[in-house]
């Protein structure tokens, strides 16, 4: 797979790339009714439609696009990344965390969760961890489950919630320019 991707690097745009092998392509390393079951539990648990649950990075590649791991395969340590894109959800979490900033709660990351958010996606990471804030633990809680599951092998299941499928593109094509600048 290694080997086709870099191939298509030179003869296929950022926005082809990113259709094809990742809003296209099953995952490389759970089976079809592992990927399914997965995508399943996500939609059901936050409500959101079931092509908005998206697997990306090494998981669903076999390898890596990061800079730091470019073209490093799967293994041990890695990874299952997962999207959650969903308007509804997004606008949601970004009016507590507005309203939770406004209030003038402690909050250290909030510099950092407005620079993501400003492109398109929030990252659980830098939510509030405060119990005047639930969002945070409840989607911790959720996925940390599916991990302690075994369900889908002994990796972490993490994940990222963006607006629309164009702030998912966008992100994924920083990665794939970054490599076709590489050949």
């Amino acid at each position: 797979m290694i080997e086709e991707f870099k191939q298509d690097l030179g003869g296929l745009t950022s926005v082809q790339m990113v259709r094809k092998y990742i809003l296209g392509a099953e995952s490389q390393i759970l089976s079809p009714d592992q990927h399914y079951r997965l995508k399943e539990q996500v939609c059901e648990h936050f409500g959101v439609e079931f092509n908005d649950i998206i697997m990306v990075g090494s998981g669903k590649l076999g390898f890596s696009i990061k800079p730091s791991r470019r073209f490093q395969s799967f293994h041990d340590e890695s990874d299952i990344d997962i999207a959650v894109v969903s308007p509804k959800l997004f606008e949601k979490v970004w009016a507590e965390a507005y309203l939770f900033k406004k209030g003038g709660a402690d909050w250290p990351n909030a510099g950092s969760f407005f620079k993501y958010l400003s492109e398109g996606w929030i990252r659980p990471d830098k939510l509030p961890r405060n119990e005047y804030f639930e969002f945070t633990s409840k989607w911790w809680d959720f996925f940390n489950s599916l991990t302690k599951s075994g369900q889908y092998g002994p990796y972490l299941i993490r994940a990222g919630l963006y607006h629309s499928s164009f702030f998912l593109q966008e992100y994924q094509k920083i990665c794939i320019e970054q490599c076709q600048e590489l050949i």
